[in-house]
């Protein structure tokens, strides 16, 4: 065997050994019993999009038994990141007769481990949820007017970076149309006051956002009203510490990097405001979509 042939072998041996990152998960489709990776003897928990994956890691795709095993679509499947702009998917014909083994890729993502262990820990719980949401809507729950709410604000604690920006809001509940007003505490400035929206969601146009403490009023068509408060300020410096750096240095898509960045945000105290004025925008990218749907809720990383 040639020395090269001999060198190859080694960085095979020790990659497999360290548990390098050679892939991860971009996205799911189907419920957590639909998926089954094994990592050695022992199958791995929590699995969602985010976990990284190594050399040898065994992934199983299950069968639909019942039409409320998917989330959007008639099959589950899996899509990994293999490579620097590769993905693959699999679904259960793929995987029907034996494992996929994740094998080191060429050009292996440079991805931030760490932040991803800890995101996809999180993003594993809004997807568990997201689930048993869709399951109970398919099977015939009947929606019902609940009493207006807006979850995405609780605590009084929230905070936004100042700029010239879009404002992103959600809240829950109530009649339509609503009316919503954003004004500066103490000044008599209105920043935005729309009427007759629709849905309970809404992109208010962009504007400059000065440093200071904001309240927002959402009314519905019973006048019943929901408020909120959150602070502008001067960019954290905590997006210049090593984590971030890491995110934003690895080769992600920029889909996937402005969710995992989000994501990290909305653990770091009140900046859970900030991260859902970066992933609202993401349309049509799964994990995007659960984190922000998960801050809306209430539901915000420990």
């Amino acid at each position: 065997m040639s020395k090269l042939k001999h060198l190859v072998a080694y960085l095979a041996i020790l990659l497999i050994s360290t548990g390098a990152t050679a892939a991860y998960i971009d996205t799911l489709n189907g419920p957590p019993s639909a998926f089954h990776i094994e990592r050695g003897a022992k199958k791995l928990k929590k699995i969602a999009p985010f976990k990284p994956l190594q050399v040898g890691d065994k992934i199983t795709v299950r069968k639909p038994t019942h039409e409320i095993d998917h989330i959007s679509d008639k099959e589950n499947f899996i899509t990994l990141a293999l490579d620097e702009g590769v993905f693959k998917t699999l679904k259960y014909a793929d995987t029907q007769e034996k494992p996929y083994t994740v094998t080191a890729a060429p050009n292996s993502p440079n991805v931030a481990n760490g932040v991803m262990n800890i995101v996809s820990a999180w993003v594993y719980r809004l997807w568990k949820n997201d689930i048993q949401i869709v399951d109970f809507q398919i099977q015939g729950g009947e929606p019902t007017t609940r009493p207006i709410s807006m979850r995405l604000l609780k605590g009084n604690n929230a905070q936004l970076i100042i700029g010239y920006r879009e404002l992103h809001l959600a809240w829950y509940g109530g009649k339509p149309p609503y009316q919503i007003q954003v004004s500066k505490i103490g000044t008599k400035i209105v920043c935005w006051d729309e009427k007759n929206i629709a849905t309970a969601e809404i992109t208010l146009k962009k504007r400059k956002i000065k440093a200071g403490r904001f309240q927002v009023v959402v009314s519905d068509a019973q006048s019943k009203k929901v408020f909120g408060k959150f602070t502008a300020a001067e960019a954290p410096s905590l997006l210049q510490n090593s984590e971030a750096r890491a995110i934003e240095q690895s080769d992600l898509p920029q889909s996937s990097k402005k969710t995992l960045l989000a994501a990290w945000l909305a653990k770091q105290g009140g900046w859970y405001f900030e991260a859902y004025q970066r992933v609202a925008p993401l349309t049509g990218y799964y994990p995007a979509q659960l984190v922000k749907q998960g801050l809306e809720r209430g539901k915000r990383p420990k």
